[in-house]
């Protein structure tokens, strides 16, 4: 089936369309400038803005204290483990030589009355005595580390328990922030929906469509960018519940809109065929036939082989017809028969007056 849509008019809807998304950018680029500012309203929250700060700062100040003093703890241990490992070397390295010299000995020379033997022996308890002396010393500094540690410990957990006593507070002013932002998003996208809302329901026919079209475009970005990801979630009820009343009122109007289609349908198929030709608009007439729907009552045209399908079986509309001229057919909607150029009132003449 030929298209009947002049090549300007296809131009024309391509530029109108564009011209549509041109308007509902700028519109969408006002809207951000509005929307912005909307957040500033407000002063931005903090946690802090809610915990006891003379006692934060005194915690804090302590921490920071106790930081500066772990340093020299920490490298007085080093010192101290350093100190122990070289009185350790020391005492083994002695150890080692005295008993090789103890074995050089003849096992018939006394060593309990030896000189030498005894000198030996007061060097190695001096060495050992300095070992034990570093390990207390060791032990000593890390005592101090692990006190330094679980003071900062401590001082971190009265931090956070400042933090955690002042998150109730803080949590119900960010959820009551997020309701005004949300408030004044609402109220400045609910009349830009409505509005949409009423240019759908009348102004679809109009010569001004494209510009109505924009202004829905703009709407439905608002809505779903700007004002959707700003619904509280309390939990994701807020979300689930508006999302049941938004299916329950599309379900509603849709229902509503397919009961008064299908009421119309049936005042127009119980009028005579020339008033219901009359009423249906030329080209969607043949956009309607060229996708084999009836043009009267937008059911299939049935269609079986070697028949053709001359009117609908549903309401009887006259659908295909041949010229009485040159007995072409030709859709009974055509102004003129595509072979030989009858006028398409000669056309819906019934076969017997032609």
């Amino acid at each position: 089936m030929a298209k009947s849509t002049r090549r300007p008019q296809k131009i024309f809807a391509i530029v109108m369309w564009v011209l549509s998304v041109i308007f509902a950018g700028f519109l969408m680029a006002l809207g951000n400038l509005v929307l912005r500012d909307i957040p500033r309203a407000d002063q931005s929250i903090t946690l802090e803005n809610y915990i006891d700060l003379d006692q934060l700062r005194d915690l804090r100040k302590q921490e920071r204290d106790l930081k500066e003093q772990m340093t020299p703890l920490k490298r007085a241990a080093e010192d101290a483990v350093e100190a122990q490992l070289t009185a350790q070397a020391n005492y083994r390295a002695t150890k080692s030589r005295f008993d090789n010299w103890i074995a050089t000995r003849t096992a018939t020379q006394s060593n309990a009355t030896n000189p030498e033997v005894l000198s030996r022996t007061r060097e190695l308890e001096g060495l050992s005595e300095k070992v034990r002396a570093a390990e207390r010393i060791v032990e000593s500094a890390q005592a101090n580390q692990r006190k330094q540690s679980r003071s900062s410990n401590d001082v971190r957990l009265g931090i956070n328990k400042l933090r955690d006593m002042a998150r109730p507070a803080y949590s119900r002013a960010v959820r009551a922030k997020e309701l005004r932002i949300f408030g004044f998003r609402l109220m400045l996208t609910l009349p830009l929906l409505l509005l949409s809302a009423w240019m759908l329901l009348t102004k679809r026919r109009s010569a001004y469509w494209p510009l109505y079209r924009g202004f829905v475009l703009f709407s439905a970005y608002a809505f779903f960018f700007e004002l959707a990801p700003y619904v509280p979630s309390y939990g994701g009820y807020v979300i689930v519940i508006v999302g049941i009343i938004a299916v329950l009122v599309a379900g509603y109007f849709l229902i509503k809109q397919m009961r008064k289609y299908l009421e119309r349908k049936q005042e127009e198929e119980a009028r005579s065929e020339d008033i219901r030709r009359k009423s249906i608009d030329y080209e969607t007439a043949l956009k309607k036939i060229a996708a084999k729907s009836c043009p009267g009552c937008d059911r299939d045209i049935v269609t079986r082989d070697g028949v053709h399908s001359d009117y609908c079986v549903h309401c009887g509309i006259h659908l295909q017809r041949e010229c009485p001229s040159c007995e072409t057919r030709n859709v009974t909607f055509h102004r003129f028969c595509l072979c030989c150029g009858t006028e398409n009132d000669e056309l819906a003449k019934p076969a017997e007056l032609a």
